[in-house]
This record gives C-alpha cells, sequence and structure tokens, in this order.
C-alpha cells in the first residue's frame, strides 16, 4: 500500500438552496496563499505556485423537501430511565423523512441529484437546504468529465487532506441535524470550527440525528455557530480497487431556532494514544470520569482494519453497563440514545453490532469506558497515523448534552490471552 499525507488549503462550494449557490449567504470560500478571493459559485480560484485547489460545484437537480417529521415516540418504544416530564411539543425542526414505525428503519435521503459518471457513488449526492433553514458544504470536481486531480484518487492510494471552508450562515445560529454523504472510499470526515469539533463521519451515508427526527427530550438541544465560521474538514480516504474513485463529500447543516434551544450539545472526540508492537494482542482501554449531569446523545467508534471490537460501558456504583459495540471497522455502527431509536439488540456471544436503546443518562462520578480490541499481526509498530490497512487506531466519538466528555482519558493496556 502506497501511502501519502498531503494538505490542500481549498475551496469549498457552500450551498443554500436547493440545487444551486447562494453568494446572499456569506462568503462560499477561503482564499488559498496568493489567490485572488473567489464568490459563491465562481467557476475557479486561481491556486498558489505549489498547492492544488479544489473547486466548487453545484448540483443541477432539486427536489421538494418531505413535509416535516412527527416526534412522537411509537408505541412500544418508551424506553428505560428517566423521561422527562409531560408531553413535549412536536419540534419546530426543518424538513425530514418521517419517523419509523416501531422497529422500522429511517429512509435516508439519497441521490438528489441525477448524476451519471463513471465514477461511484453518484447517489450519494443530496440536494442543500433551502437558504432560510441551513447550508451544504461540498467539495468535489466542478467537471466529471474532466475531474481536476486532486479529487481523483488512484488504485493503491491513500490520502488525508484539509479542506478549508467559511460557514454560509450570515449570522449566528445554532443546528443539530446533519446530513453526512461520501462517495466509497471515504474513511472519515472530521469538521472542525478552531479547536472544537462541530461534526464528522465515518460512514458514507449518515444523519444526526437519524432521519432528522428530534426526539421530545431534546427539542431544546443544539450546536452554536457563529456567522461565516473559519471551518476545517479532515478526510481520510483510500482506494483499495482497481479502478479511480472520486473524493467528494457533501454535508449539510440544519438550523435551529434559537428560541428552542435551551443547552448547547457538545462533540465527543476521546482518543487513546497507540504504540503496538507486531504480534501484540491488546485491548486498548479508555476510561473517562464524568463531572456534570447530563446525557449522552450518540456514540461511536472510530478504528482501522486490525480493530476487532470496538466497546462502549457506563459504569455506575460499580454497575458496567454495555451500550454500544461494534465489528465492522470500515462502516462503524452509531447508537443513538432517544425515546424515539431502536438500536440494534446488543449480541456480544454472536459478535453483532448494536447497542442500548433509551435515553443514556450519565452522572457525576460516571465512567464512559471505550476499548478498543486490536491485533497487530503486521511487521510494523502501530502508532496511530490515517492509514487503514497499515497503521491503528482507537478514538470514541459521539454527542453529549448537559455534560462532556474529555478528550483525554484515563488509558490502559490489557492484554488478551490467545
Amino acid at each position: 500500500m502506497r501511502s501519502r499525507i498531503a494538505t490542500c488549503f481549498g475551496v469549498v462550494a457552500i450551498l443554500s438552496a436547493c440545487g444551486g449557490t447562494d453568494s446572499s449567504s456569506g462568503p462560499a470560500t477561503v482564499t488559498p496563499p496568493s489567490a485572488p478571493t473567489g464568490a459563491a459559485g465562481s467557476s475557479s480560484v486561481a491556486p498558489p505556485a505549489a498547492t492544488p485547489t479544489p473547486t466548487p460545484t453545484t448540483p443541477t437537480a432539486s427536489t421538494t423537501p418531505p413535509p416535516a417529521a412527527s416526534t412522537t415516540p411509537p408505541p412500544g418504544q418508551v424506553p428505560p430511565g428517566q423521561m422527562p416530564p409531560g408531553q413535549m411539543p412536536p419540534a419546530q425542526m426543518p424538513p425530514a423523512q418521517m419517523p419509523p414505525a416501531a422497529g422500522g428503519p429511517v429512509k435516508l435521503a439519497m441521490d438528489e441529484c441525477g448524476l451519471k459518471t463513471k465514477y461511484p457513488g453518484d447517489n450519494y449526492c443530496i440536494n442543500a437546504p433551502p437558504t432560510e433553514k441551513g447550508f451544504q458544504m461540498h467539495f468535489g470536481p466542478k467537471n466529471y468529465d474532466s475531474p481536476e486531480p486532486i479529487y481523483v484518487l488512484q488504485p493503491g492510494d491513500e490520502v488525508t487532506e484539509n479542506f478549508n471552508a467559511t460557514s454560509g450562515n450570515d449570522s449566528n445560529v445554532y443546528y443539530y441535524w446533519r446530513q453526512y454523504r461520501m462517495r466509497p472510499g471515504s474513511h472519515h470526515l472530521i469538521v472542525n470550527a478552531g479547536a472544537r469539533r462541530i461534526g464528522g463521519s465515518s460512514n458514507m451515508a449518515k444523519d444526526n440525528p437519524e432521519g432528522g427526527v428530534i426526539a421530545p427530550e431534546n427539542q431544546g438541544v443544539g450546536m452554536p455557530l457563529n456567522a461565516h465560521t473559519a471551518i476545517s474538514n479532515s478526510l481520510h480516504y483510500f482506494n483499495f480497487t482497481e479502478k479511480p474513485v472520486l473524493k467528494e463529500v457533501w454535508v449539510n447543516f440544519w438550523y435551529r431556532d434559537k428560541a428552542d434551544v435551551k443547552t448547547p450539545t457538545s462533540e465527543v472526540f476521546s482518543m487513546l494514544g497507540m504504540n503496538i508492537a507486531p504480534g501484540q494482542h491488546v485491548n486498548k482501554h479508555g476510561s473517562c470520569t464524568i463531572s456534570q449531569p447530563g446525557r449522552v446523545l450518540t456514540i461511536y467508534g472510530h478504528v482501522h482494519a486490525h480493530d476487532q471490537r470496538f466497546s462502549v460501558w457506563r459504569t455506575r456504583g460499580g454497575n458496567k453497563m454495555l451500550v454500544h459495540e461494534s465489528y465492522d471497522w470500515e462502516h462503524p455502527n452509531v447508537s443513538e440514545f432517544s425515546s424515539t431509536v431502536m438500536n440494534p439488540t446488543l449480541d456480544p456471544a454472536s459478535k453483532k453490532d448494536g447497542g442500548f436503546s433509551g435515553i443514556l443518562d450519565v452522572m457525576p462520578g460516571d465512567q464512559i469506558e471505550f476499548e478498543c480490541q486490536i491485533l497487530n499481526n503486521t511487521n510494523t509498530v502501530f502508532v496511530g497515523q490515517n492509514e487503514a490497512n497499515d497503521d491503528e487506531m482507537c478514538i470514541m466519538i459521539g454527542d453529549t448534552v448537559g455534560t462532556t466528555i474529555s478528550p483525554i482519558c484515563a488509558a490502559s493496556d490489557i492484554p488478551v490471552a490467545n
């Protein structure tokens, strides 16, 4: 496997209406060094001397958003644990897919742009929100028939790049629902505003919350985003196929009414150090102490090909309760802990992905513990690099409200008996 690490200070299209760019919704580009400023929807920006510069593209198709989603929990899905008192009002939220029937799946928005290229993943393209309801970050080629080299990944290549953008909101806003869509070959998207993580995904198609349905107990949550915020997007792509693939991502941010937001939410990104010698089989274990009461909203793990299991527990008064487990490193399951989502049943004996279903509260003194079981069957030491086949990582990612989880938790290595 050839690995190359590149940093690209690029132009990212900010779309704020279905099927188009909107220069009225704030700066759409970040100016690369030595390059002139590009306007929203501009066809090109002059690149610096030695830095390839992505250019914006605009999907041409548009669809009418579906009706607003109901937030009433389906019958039989009222979870254990503390429920909010009384009947909560319906969410004041942008259009979303309807919530599932009891036990039914949520249908994700897909294939909204009518793309017909020679590259896999055309069906991941989605339209931007209406201008008044949100904006879209998109990075990808301007011309699919002759895409810029920065967006083409050749067979055997692996790359981690940074694309810079400016958020499309003209005023300070709150958001919560995010839609992530990425072409095949994507391994991670990390979205930061300065040092603060504001989103990301390790799945090619994922909504947070699921299907855009904001649960009754989450009517007051939201994440703040100042007008025209500088955003850094870290994208890890690999191509283990025999044909070129495109690096392309669409992310929709949907606003929340400021009057509805009572408690800002926080992103979780807790990472364990890595130093695993060849032949070593170990459980990398992290333990994060909770200092304030709150709730965990979502949890998933980011790992590489040599991880055999990712697990998360809530420990309270010596009672260690498994709340999330995943065995698929490439397409990790995401557990959402709310009154409207039924996660797959936990089944460690069968090594099936699953999660606790219901509201997951935390109290001061609780521990959120996570663990990656890693087997190093290579000839190199794992040190935590962005190399999916040749190195390893152990990161717990998610959202909380009312409390935070430290990015640095107590760590230990537990040998696995072979």
